[in-house]
């Protein structure tokens, strides 16, 4: 079937930008106090310890970024499949889907705890023969590891409460944690002198801090997830989400990879010092990382809820978004790379000579930022619609190209390595773009040549962005008529469908007050054999239409009966869901074929 599309004017971005401003604002702050946590770590050992410290933290972070990977492996792609299935409002695949993750993170948490905790010392000696950063790295990394399974417990509780529409509950916690962990630091590092074996356990405390508090939303009613054991499911469920979080578990993995041989290129290039140099640049990148980071989780929670809601549009809308969003934020770290000692007060960096040479590196690395930026996004999206091989070979060529171009620009005499950072990006970058453009050729342009976001899904599709005015209402409801009854849909379900899109959207328009009026709600609806699907979406108060009708029934008789008409739609089509989601109220209304 072709996607038949309303002739009246175009949905806008309005509810997509809305929806993806309040999740960024709240992922971006989430990563960054994250950030911050991992960072004070390296500022306050810097300052307290030595600059030894700093590097002997960059040295194990690697081993970091593999306990990181094992947290994305289990839980974002979990996420990801818990975000289609509250989009398409399946309550029982929820709650498996998120008893199954908390089980296996318990499991393989403690499992990589012990290992790690066990093997530390012999894993830092394969890393590093400089036995002037090996003994600060290991008194690290043990005690660090001892709470490995803290770690991807506090990152996939995070991921799931996040998706569930209260990334502010999620900024809070993170936020509470890490102002808990530069506490223990200073406790720690500078009252008991426990060197950088307190900034692990500030670390360890922050994880602890979000477990807690997120806990406390879990076990509410509104919450989407509860426990119910999964049985002979398990094991599918744990194999698809491994499947959907491998791609971006390759990339990380392969991140940990490329720091740990970029480690060892530095240090035999230029040694000790140099290190140092390649630590803070580490640094800035992983703050770039704080935005990145902060817009795939909302890529891949909003994203998938869309994909759930068979929302098309608003996939492009906000994909769009994201990468626009991206260029602005991460220059805003370049800014900061160009601000003459500012980054190497941060570190500590007294020596003049030192801080020098560390503002004309940052310039140099700077040039790295945008393509690196704007190649995660491209990567995340294709692993949200599925395309996994082509995420796995950009994830691949990301590491391959960095390590390569830094490693020839070392070799070549009269060129300093910190141009291959920027080259290779760029390589990286151009060569993914390529690849999509020749897929959607392949496929008779039936997705984005950029961003390979399908054109349409084969079915009808009706949408349109609606002012907040009854008159409106009532043009575009006519329009939903016609729509319908082009696509064939038989009376009775024509009959139930306008009703419901009459009083929703009419109640919508009704009873929203404030700035929004200035603004628009969202119609969505999706035909295809399956059945028909709306989904209405408005950024006004929270308003619960199906508990209101509830109400309506029960007022039956009484002087004060309001809400009739949501009594109608709610006894009309039981499988009528609502959620308070990104400031949105999003109402889905499904009425499936027999």
């Amino acid at each position: 079937m072709n996607t038949q599309t309303a002739t009246s004017p175009a949905r806008n971005s309005f509810i997509v930008s809305k929806a993806l401003t309040t999740f960024v604002m709240a992922a971006v702050l989430t990563a960054a106090a994250n950030q911050l946590a991992h960072t004070a770590d390296s500022m306050i050992v810097g300052h307290i310890v030595n600059t030894d410290a700093v590097s002997a933290i960059n040295l194990v972070l690697p081993i970091v970024e593999v306990l990181n990977c094992f947290g994305f492996l289990i839980a974002f792609g979990a996420n990801a499949l818990c975000a289609q299935a509250i989009g398409s409002d399946d309550k029982e695949r929820v709650a498996k889907i998120f008893s199954s993750t908390i089980i296996a993170v318990m499991t393989i948490g403690l499992a990589v705890s012990l290992g790690l905790s066990f093997f530390s010392m012999d894993i830092v000696e394969k890393m590093s023969d400089e036995p002037r950063l090996n003994h600060m790295a290991f008194s690290y990394i043990h005690v660090y590891a001892m709470g490995a399974w803290l770690q991807m417990m506090s990152y996939g509780l995070s991921l799931m409460v996040a998706t569930d529409g209260q990334p502010r509950i999620v900024t809070k916690s993170v936020i509470i944690g890490a102002i808990t962990n530069i506490i223990v630091d200073i406790l720690t590092i500078y009252v008991l002198g426990m060197g950088v074996e307190g900034a692990a356990l500030g670390s360890l405390s922050m994880f602890i801090v979000n477990i807690i508090i997120l806990m406390q939303y879990i076990r509410k009613p509104e919450s989407s997830f509860s426990f119910k054991w999964p049985g002979k499911d398990f094991f599918s469920i744990f194999v698809q989400n491994m499947k959907q979080g491998a791609p971006i578990t390759l990339s990380n993995s392969l991140m940990a990879v490329t720091i740990l041989l970029l480690n060892h290129i530095v240090l035999t290039y230029l040694g000790a010092d140099g290190l140092f140099l390649w630590s803070v640049c580490l640094q800035m990148l992983l703050l770039s990382y704080v935005f990145i980071d902060g817009l795939i989780e909302s890529l891949f929670a909003i994203g998938g809820i869309l994909v759930g809601e068979r929302d098309v549009k608003g996939l492009q809308i906000l994909v769009k978004k994201a990468l626009m969003i991206i260029g602005s934020l991460v220059t805003i770290v370049i800014i900061l790379m160009y601000i003459p000692g500012l980054v190497g007060f941060m570190f500590g960096v007294t020596e003049p000579t030192l801080a020098t040479e560390l503002n004309r590196v940052l310039q140099i690395f700077a040039l790295m930022l945008i393509p690196f930026a704007v190649t995660q996004i491209l990567l995340s999206t294709y692993q949200l619609l599925g395309h996994e091989k082509t995420s796995v070979i950009t994830a691949t060529a990301q590491t391959v190209f960095m390590v390569i171009t830094v490693w020839i620009t070392a070799e070549v005499e009269g060129v300093e390595l910190w141009w291959g950072f920027a080259v290779g990006c760029i390589m990286v970058l151009a060569l993914q773009i390529c690849n999509s453009f020749i897929q959607s050729r392949l496929k008779h342009n039936t997705i984005s040549s950029i961003t390979m976001i399908p054109n349409d899904l084969g079915g009808f599709t009706f949408d349109r962005s609606v002012n907040y005015d009854e008159k409106e209402v009532s043009l575009v409801l006519n329009d939903i008529d016609k729509f319908l009854k082009h696509a064939g849909v038989d009376k009775q379900s024509l009959f139930e469908v306008n009703l419901c899109c009459e009083e929703l959207m009419t109640n919508i328009a009704r009873h929203s007050v404030g700035n929004i009026l200035k603004h628009t709600f969202d119609v969505h609806i999706y035909i295809n054999d399956e059945g028909i699907f709306v989904t209405l979406k408005d950024a006004g108060k929270p308003f619960d239409p199906i508990k209101a009708g509830k109400m309506a029934d029960k007022n039956i008789g009484s002087k004060e009966h309001p809400y009739l008409g949501l009594r109608l739609v709610t006894n009309i089509i039981p499988d009528i869901s609502y959620k308070y989601m990104y400031g949105e109220n999003t109402v889905l209304i499904c009425r499936k074929n027999d």
